[in-house]
């Protein structure tokens, strides 16, 4: 076995979630900022939004745990997903 004294130790991980992916980050820049009423985001196909679409509702989870009365409802329609603001305006 070796024993080494001040080394340079590797850079730490992400935690589970930590990289937040381009949608949440819109997404919470949406919610927190701006009169906006809703955003859209369009995709090149209906199988890309799909995918997507399990991303946002598992933030919507979390977002309306921490944040009551600054919800969202998202849905998808073809090749786009709908982010439309809920609940008390500031």
């Amino acid at each position: 076995m070796k024993i080494q004294y001040n080394v340079q130790p590797p850079p730490k991980k992400a935690p589970f979630g930590g990289a937040k992916c381009e949608e949440v980050q819109a997404i919470e820049d949406f919610l927190t900022s701006g009169n906006a009423k809703n955003i859209c985001f369009q995709y090149d196909s209906p199988k890309e939004a799909k995918s997507k679409t399990s991303t946002i509702a598992s933030h919507r989870k979390r977002w309306m745990a921490k944040n009551p009365g600054k919800g969202y409802a998202a849905y998808r329609v073809g090749a786009a997903i709908y982010i439309i603001r809920e609940g008390k305006s500031k």
